[in-house]
């Protein structure tokens, strides 16, 4: 069953707030989404893969800081261990659209990221 912000699990909830606080305040919003130590993000628009906290801290955070990305949250659904994001991005000079993948595991822990 997939679920929409108005029934989202603790899981869902936890995403939507940190892409509602992310343009504002970066990385430091991603704190409280609960992630395993060795996470993995991929991200092939930009050619970027990362494994762990730090690593995605520098290589992402870095890269949306560097790039003055901003994204809108345009919806969030739920499937099992799934959250997607419905995203549109811009950098200034061009806008595009993203969905962006979080799967967690059984303890609501995110284990691996898909931004696309």
């Amino acid at each position: 069953m997939t679920n929409t912000s108005s029934t989202m699990s603790p899981r869902g909830s936890v995403i939507a707030r940190y892409k509602s606080r992310a343009n504002a305040e970066g990385a430091s919003a991603w704190a409280d989404v609960r992630c395993a130590p060795n996470i993995r993000m991929h991200i092939p628009k930009f050619e970027v893969c990362a494994e762990g906290a730090e690593e995605i801290d520098s290589k992402v955070f870095g890269l949306i800081a560097s790039a003055g990305i901003q994204q809108e949250l345009v919806g969030i659904h739920e499937h099992g261990l799934y959250v997607t994001c419905f995203l549109r991005l811009s950098d200034g000079s061009s806008e595009w659209d993203s969905v962006e993948v979080f799967l967690f595991d059984e303890d609501a822990v995110v284990t691996e990221i898909w931004a696309l």
